[in-house]
């Protein structure tokens, strides 16, 4: 799923409903708006592996919230 391809009602729906930590949050609307990995990276200064960490665990709870049938 590319998360840039999200209607401002599904990221809404996601953003409430996914219990994500304030990282993943700040990553999540990052995505929404087309960032790439790297850029999430530098604009947070963190690094690429701990954005792929975080990005897996953020499409892991989207997954599961559309499994679900959120």
């Amino acid at each position: 799923m590319l998360l840039h391809n999200l209607t401002e009602a599904e990221c809404e729906n996601f953003r409430h409903g996914c219990n994500f930590t304030g990282e993943e949050r700040a990553i999540f609307d990052l995505r929404v708006k087309g960032k790439s990995r790297v850029e999430i990276a530098a604009s947070m200064a963190i690094s690429i592996a701990t954005t792929d960490r975080r990005l897996r665990g953020i499409y892991e709870k989207v997954n599961r919230a559309k499994e679900s049938g959120f």
